[in-house]
C-alpha cells in the first residue's frame, strides 16, 4: 500500500477577525499537526497560499512548535494577515492552503468543533470600493477567503431583513409554494419561464416566478402570467424563499436569493433543509466535465428530499452518471423546455461573438479588463471577422464580465473603442439569437442554442487546455474533435476562414448528426415531458386535482 503524504493542518480553536491598516487580521489559539504523520509541525516551515497566488497571507505563531496537545497535535497562538489590496486580484473563492517546506499541502479548519463539516459560518464583512471581503467556512470546514463585488445583502439593514423574513416565513409553511427563477432572479428568457407559463396555463396557481419586473420581457407579458410574479428582493421574495420546499430553476439554488450571500440562515435554507429541487439547466451541461469540486453545484445534494436534473440526451445523461456520480433515476431525459420556443428569423445575418466567462479573471477584470486574456481573446475574435462582415458583428460578453467594459469606449484607443461599440448587454439573448447566422465562441453553452435554431458555430480552442486547468486537475471539455458541431480554429486566420466558409450556407450534415447525439429532442414537446415527470414525482399535483381546487 502506498504511504500517504503528510498534510500540514491548522485547526482554529478561537479566532478574532478584524480589519487593521487595510488588512484582514485573524488571531487566537490554534492546534497544529500533520494528517498522516505524528511529528511536530515546525511553524517556521509554513506559508499560506491560495490557488492563484503564492504567499497570499502572512502567518506567525507564538512559538516554533507549541505545547503538546491531543492526538499528536500542538497548542499554539497564531496571527494571520491578508492584505486586502493584494486580495482584490485573487479568485472569487480562495481556500487558504497550508504549504509545508515547499512540498506538502494542507489546510486550515475554520471551526475546530465542527470537525470536517461546514455549518455556513462566516466572519465579518469588510467592504471597500465596491468589493466585499470575508472569511467563511466551506462545506468541508476549511477556511475560504471570498472576494467579490458588494451586493445589497452585505449591508446590516439587509441582513436584518433576511432574519426577519426567515421568521415571517413560518406562517407560510403550510402553503405548497413552487418557487421558480432564472439567473440572479433577474432574467426571464430560459426554460424556467417557459415552464412557468405552461404551468399557469394549466391552472397551477401555486407556481411563482421571482424576477426583476422592470425588464421589457416581463413588462410585455400577458396579464395572466403577471399575477404570480414576485419582485426580486422584495419582502415577498425573501419570505417565499424561506417558506418554499419546492424550487424549480435554470440555475443552482444559490441564485434563488443572492449569489454568494453571506448570511447563515439563507445558506442553511439551501444547504441543510430537505427540499425538492429540479434543475432545468440554462444550457446543456455537456461541456465542462462534472468531475471536479468547483462543478459540484450541479450535482446531487445528499440532504435533498428530491433532486432532479433535466438533460437533453442519453449521452448527456451518461455525463452526469459517469462523471457526476448521479443515478439514472435522478435525471429527466426530456430535453430543455426553452428549446420548445426557439426559432430564428428568416434573413438572420448577425455574426455574434460570445465566449464564456473566466471566473479566475473576474477580479483582475475589475482593475483593468484590457489586461486579461479574456479581453485579448475577444479582441482576436473580433479582428478575425472578415472585413465585409464586420458591420454584422454583435459582441455579447458574459454578464459577469460585461460591466467591466463600461469605460473602454471612451478610453481614447480607437481600435478598442470600435470593438466595444459592438458590445451589447441585452435584457434577453433571445432577440440576438433569432438574428444569428454565425456564432464565434470558445466553449459557451450558448452554442447549443444557436445551432438548434439553424446558426453555424465556430469554436476557438487555442486556450482551451489552459482554461481547463483553472477548473481543477483532470477537468476536460466534453466536446472534442470527434463530436464538435462546428469548425475548430486555433488561430485568427483560421477563425476568418471558418466564418467565410460557414456564413450564408446551410448547416453541414455531419455537424447536424453530431449535434443530435447531444441534443436529442426536436419535437417541441420538452415542456410536456418535464411536467409529466414533475407530476409523477409529486412536485406537482395531478392537473385535474389542481384545476378543480
Amino acid at each position: 500500500m502506498t504511504e500517504k503524504a503528510p498534510r500540514p493542518w491548522i485547526g482554529l480553536v478561537t479566532k478574532k477577525i478584524r480589519e487593521e491598516h487595510g488588512c484582514i487580521v485573524v488571531s487566537g489559539i490554534c492546534l497544529t499537526r500533520f494528517v498522516n504523520g505524528k511529528e511536530a509541525l515546525d511553524t517556521k516551515q509554513v506559508r499560506i497560499d491560495v490557488a492563484s497566488k503564492r504567499n497570499a497571507a502572512d502567518i506567525s505563531f507564538g512559538s516554533r512548535y507549541g505545547m503538546p496537545g491531543p492526538k499528536a497535535s500542538h497548542l499554539n497562538t497564531y496571527k494571520l494577515v491578508i492584505d486586502m489590496k493584494d486580495a482584490r486580484n485573487f479568485d472569487i473563492q480562495n481556500k487558504l492552503l497550508v504549504i509545508y517546506k515547499d512540498q506538502y499541502e494542507g489546510f486550515i479548519s475554520y471551526e475546530l468543533l465542527d470537525r470536517r463539516t461546514g455549518q455556513n459560518r462566516n466572519g465579518p464583512l469588510f467592504v471597500h470600493d465596491g468589493v466585499t471581503y470575508y472569511l467563511r467556512q466551506n462545506k468541508y470546514n476549511r477556511v475560504t477567503l471570498t472576494v467579490r463585488d458588494t451586493n445589497r445583502y452585505d449591508r446590516p439593514e439587509e441582513q436584518a431583513r433576511l432574519e426577519r423574513a426567515a421568521k415571517n416565513a413560518e406562517k407560510l409553511k403550510d402553503r405548497d409554494i413552487i418557487f421558480m427563477y432564472e439567473k440572479h432572479c433577474a432574467k426571464y428568457e430560459e426554460s424556467a419561464s417557459v415552464l412557468y407559463e405552461k404551468l399557469i396555463d394549466m391552472g397551477y396557481d401555486n407556481a411563482y416566478f421571482v424576477v426583476d419586473t422592470s425588464i421589457p420581457t416581463v413588462r410585455d407579458l400577458p396579464e395572466r402570467y403577471k399575477k404570480n410574479l414576485i419582485e426580486k428582493d422584495s419582502d415577498k421574495h425573501l419570505e417565499y424563499y424561506f417558506a418554499s420546499e419546492k424550487f424549480i430553476s435554470t440555475e443552482t439554488l444559490d441564485h434563488a436569493l443572492q449569489l454568494r450571500v453571506a448570511n447563515k440562515a439563507a445558506m442553511d435554507k439551501i444547504t441543510k433543509e430537505p427540499l425538492s429541487y429540479v434543475f432545468l439547466q440554462h444550457g446543456p451541461t455537456y461541456m465542462i466535465s462534472l468531475n471536479k469540486e468547483n462543478r459540484s453545484g450541479f450535482l446531487k445534494k445528499p440532504w435533498m428530499k428530491l433532486h432532479k436534473t433535466v438533460v437533453s440526451s442519453e449521452l448527456e445523461a451518461q455525463h452526469f452518471i459517469e462523471l457526476g456520480g448521479m443515478d439514472r433515476e435522478d435525471l429527466y431525459i426530456t430535453g430543455m423546455a426553452k428549446f420548445d420556443k426557439a426559432f430564428r428569423h428568416d434573413g438572420a445575418d448577425r455574426v455574434v461573438i460570445m465566449p464564456t466567462w473566466r471566473r479566475w479573471e473576474l477580479n483582475q477584470a475589475r482593475e483593468d479588463i484590457t489586461q486579461t486574456n479574456y479581453y485579448r481573446m475577444m479582441r482576436l475574435m473580433y479582428d478575425s471577422v472578415p472585413e465585409d462582415l464586420r458591420d454584422k458583428v454583435v459582441i455579447l460578453p458574459h454578464p459577469l464580465m460585461a460591466e467591466r467594459f463600461a469605460d473602454i469606449a471612451e478610453s481614447g484607443d480607437a481600435e478598442d473603442a470600435e470593438m466595444c461599440s459592438r458590445i451589447r448587454v441585452p435584457d434577453s439573448y433571445e432577440g440576438v439569437l433569432r438574428d444569428t447566422e454565425v456564432l464565434i465562441t470558445d466553449y459557451s453553452s450558448i452554442s447549443y442554442d444557436a445551432f438548434y435554431r439553424g446558426a453555424k458555430v465556430v469554436f476557438y480552442w487555442a486556450e482551451k487546455d489552459a482554461c481547463m486547468t483553472h477548473y481543477g486537475e483532470g477537468t476536460k471539455l466534453m466536446l472534442n474533435l470527434g463530436n464538435v458541431f462546428g469548425p475548430v480554429a486555433m488561430t485568427g486566420p483560421e477563425i476568418t476562414a471558418a466564418v467565410k466558409e460557414n456564413y450564408g450556407v446551410p448547416q453541414k450534415q455531419d455537424y447536424i448528426d453530431r449535434y443530435r447525439q447531444i441534443i436529442e429532442f426536436h419535437d417541441g414537446k420538452n415542456t410536456e415531458r418535464i411536467i409529466e415527470h414533475l407530476v409523477r414525482d409529486g412536485v406537482l399535483r395531478p392537473v385535474s386535482a389542481e384545476v378543480q381546487s
